[in-house]
Order: structure tokens, then sequence, then C-alpha cells
């Protein structure tokens, strides 16, 4: 397997010569022979080598270029079509299976270290076994020469919520909201059962198919799989995460509740700066505004508590659904925004 140049100097990809150089010269000290400190030659040498080829700005972008996945390229049974994203993590394509022809979708973790790619390797545990139309389906985990790895899952077709919000131009109308948001719920309760916490359930996170009137959860990256109550948060999106993430406490099913209200009322406001205020338009009907309070309640306790009949998220929303619109079917009607109006603050 060929090293990872930045590894060996334990520096990320987008790292600065001078923050290369410095990185050398604090290993360097630490391993190089004559120093006495170490006798492991073999390191040194690699470690000279990688200096050599990082601070070298011709040999820097032949490396970068060869350790880059992108449009275009095969690897391993998938061709790579199109790039569909990219974030802190790396970028995601949608790609096509050489023989069957079918699409799948790629997640290249290129922006972390290669330690930090066990955290793929763990999206990978959590999403293996799961089926379940609102769920992405894990098809395969391929590893690089330099050891990365690749999270090959379903290509889910659509915008993400945020996206239809924005092509929307505005709040999004409630009856829309309500039939995406207990799709997401069925999903929320079948990994919930199999012990999984999502823990970034946000706008950007949830895939709209208007035509089939279905939402998919994606990005699992951040989820728990059967956490403790020693179990730390890898990470959050600030306004979405619910107070016990931000204050480093334990996650429950009940934080992915928190999340759920955070969304439901940036649809129906149609922007995240409501979201940050709590602020719901004014026009939206009282029971939905309960169910929103609910959700997003800062105690765990003050929220519908998971497992209890009373509480069940399905039953609670269909409720609702029947009150506000005297029924629990979307009747495949297509979905609309409306003009915005003077908010309420909860």
């Amino acid at each position: 397997m060929k090293k990872d140049l930045y590894q060996l100097l334990e520096v990320h990809p987008r790292a600065r010569p001078a923050v290369i150089e410095a990185a050398y010269r604090a290993m360097m000290k630490e391993i190089h022979p004559d120093t006495g400190a170490s006798t492991d030659g073999v390191r040194a040498v690699e470690i000279n080598e990688a200096h050599d080829a990082l601070t070298d700005p011709h040999q820097r972008r032949q490396y970068d270029r060869s350790r880059e996945v992108d449009v275009g390229k095969t690897i391993g049974q998938y061709t790579l079509l199109d790039q569909i994203a990219e974030g802190g993590f790396g970028r995601t394509y949608r790609a096509e299976h050489k023989v069957v022809k079918e699409l799948v979708c790629i997640k290249d973790c290129s922006n972390v270290t290669l330690d930090d790619t066990g955290m793929l390797v763990e999206e990978c545990k959590v999403l293996w076994d799961l089926r379940h139309y609102a769920l992405p389906a894990m098809r395969d985990l391929i590893q690089l020469d330099d050891g990365r790895v690749l999270l090959v899952m379903s290509y889910i077709p659509g915008l993400t919520l945020e996206k239809t919000i924005e092509k929307l131009g505005g709040p999004m109308e409630p009856e829309s909201v309500m039939w995406i948001i207990e799709r997401v719920i069925n999903g929320l309760n079948y990994i919930h059962r199999n012990g999984v916490i999502h823990g970034d359930l946000k706008p950007q996170n949830i895939i709209i198919q208007e035509d089939k009137h279905m939402a998919v959860l994606v990005d699992f990256g951040l989820s728990l799989v059967k956490p403790t109550h020693t179990t730390q948060s890898k990470g959050f999106t600030p306004f979405y995460a619910p107070p016990e993430e931000t204050a480093n406490k334990p996650l429950v099913p009940e934080s992915d509740y928190y999340s759920l209200g955070m969304t439901m009322l940036y649809a129906l406001s149609g922007g995240h700066e409501h979201v940050q205020r709590k602020m719901i338009p004014s026009d939206v009907p009282d029971e939905i505004c309960d169910f929103i309070k609910r959700l997003i309640a800062r105690d765990v306790k003050g929220r519908p508590q998971y497992g209890v009949l009373s509480d069940d998220l399905g039953d609670m929303i269909s409720e609702v659904r029947q009150k506000v619109f005297g029924r629990t079917a979307s009747g495949m009607k297509p979905i609309f925004g409306k003009k915005p109006v003077v908010h309420r603050q909860h």
C-alpha cells in the first residue's frame, strides 16, 4: 500500500508550506537516528521523502492530482459521472456501476486525515443492514491504495429540503411540510428501533422526491450506534442540534426529535435565520405549532418520549394532519410555497 505523504507528516492536505516545514522539523527531532532518540531509520527516510515532495510546488501538484478522485475516473466497478456535493469531509459523487449500469452515490472523505476515515467505516457499519424506504441502502466500501476509503450508497435523486425551499423562494405550505416530516418520522422510528441515533438531522440531510411523495434521510456520518450514557457526540450543526448535544451530554432518540422540530420550523418559515430565533409564521395552524413546541422543548423529558405508546410521533402527526387538513394522506398534491408572513416567537 502506498504511503500517504500528508499522513506521514501528520498535516492536512491543505496545509501551507510553512506548516509542512514546521511539522517536518518537529518530527525529525524525534526520530532522526543522529539524535539518538529513535532507531527508526526507515521512517526517517519516508518523512524526508514526504517533505521533499510536498515542499516542491511542482511535485506537490503532481502528487495532489494523483490522489484526486474526480469526474470521469473509474474506481473499482464504478465510473464517476458528476460531483453532487462538497463539504468539510470531502466530495460526494453520482456514479454508475460498469456492469449493471445502475446509479450509486460515492462519498470520498478526502479532506480529513487517514485516521479520521474511521468515521466513514462507522457510517458504513451503521447502514449496512438497515433497509427502509426513507434511508439510503449501503452498496460497498472501497479502500484506495493510500488507505482512504470511499462509501458507496444507493443514489437518491431529488433536491434536499434546503434546496427545495430555495427553489420555492420562501416558506413551504404546511400540508407539504407535514407529509415530508411524516416520512422522516417513519425513518427515525426504524433507526431508533435498531439502536441508531442520526445525530445531524437538518434540511440539508433530507432529500425530497416530489413525484413519489417520498422523503429520504441521508448522511449518517455523525450517527451513533447503541450509544451509552458516556457516548459523546461526533459533531453537530448549530441551531439544529439539541441543547444536550451542544452541552456535550449523551444523545438519545429524543435528541433527533428536537432537530426534527427545528427542521419543520425552517420549512414553514423559509430560512435559517428564523430557525435561529425560533420564529414560526403566524398563519401556521395552532395544532402544528403545538407539535413543534413539544419537539423543541429544551428539556429532553419535555419532548415526546421514545417508546411511550401515547407519545408515538407517527400517531401524533397523523392526528394533527386529520385535525388541520381533514385527511391523513397527501393526495399526491404538488409542493407549493406561500408568501412570507409575520412570525411569532416560541
